[in-house]
């Protein structure tokens, strides 16, 4: 199978990552209050020594994750997650390393026979078998990402229509190419700007640097 990658992906992403706006995007994101993101939650349900002991099995922790960014699971894939399907999905996910950066990571933790790629696909069919017709990539990028979340990156409509791969280009593999050492040095300092918590992984960081500049990307337009 011939992977594709948009090798333009790194000049976008760094015209994002060194936005001024970024940080304040960031503390936005991550701030208590009355209207703040759900997705503020989406790290933090579960202890870390929870996550780490379970970081091989899901868990309802992990369903209720999920909620916290949009995805609601239907009770008929919830079930299989954690009954019927669930000693294949902790098989597969004893073979993805939890220690691996997306930018150090080989062609074996993310091509298309590794078992990152299988549960992606397994978890994107339940997701589509379940109902979810329309964004079950969606289901299957976020958990895979609750689960690995220094290795898969979270990927919806609102980040995939900014950063605008080209055709067929594959996410992981692209996305892998474009993490230069100064677009990872610019995550870390917009990490330690924004006072994130160490949990969050630059993966995290980006995503929702993406994320919030799409939102006020669409905002912008539909007020215009």
């Amino acid at each position: 199978m011939q992977i594709t990658i948009d090798t333009g992906l790194s000049g976008r992403l760094l015209q994002f990552v060194t936005d001024p706006q970024a940080i304040q995007d960031l503390r936005t994101y991550y701030q208590d209050g009355p209207s703040s993101y759900t997705g503020r939650w989406f790290e933090r349900i579960g202890t870390p020594e929870e996550q780490h002991r379970n970081r091989n099995r899901l868990t309802s922790d992990d369903i209720v994750a999920l909620s916290a960014v949009s995805v609601r699971l239907p009770i008929t894939v919830s079930a299989r997650l954690l009954g019927t399907d669930a000693a294949e999905i902790s098989a597969l996910l004893t073979d993805i390393p939890a220690d691996v950066d997306l930018w150090s990571a080989s062609r074996a933790h993310l091509g298309p026979k590794s078992a990152a790629f299988q549960l992606f696909t397994k978890l994107r069919a339940m997701a589509w078998n379940g109902g979810e017709h329309g964004t079950a990539w969606v289901t299957a990028h976020k958990l895979l990402a609750r689960k690995r979340p220094r290795l898969i990156p979270m990927y919806d409509a609102q980040v995939r229509g900014l950063v605008d791969l080209g055709k067929g280009a594959d996410w992981w593999m692209s996305l892998q190419s474009a993490l230069t050492p100064q677009i990872r040095d610019h995550l870390i300092r917009a990490h330690k700007a924004a006072e994130l918590d160490p949990t969050i992984s630059s993966l995290r960081t980006l995503d929702v640097i993406l994320w919030m500049r799409a939102r006020r990307t669409t905002v912008s337009a539909r007020a215009s």
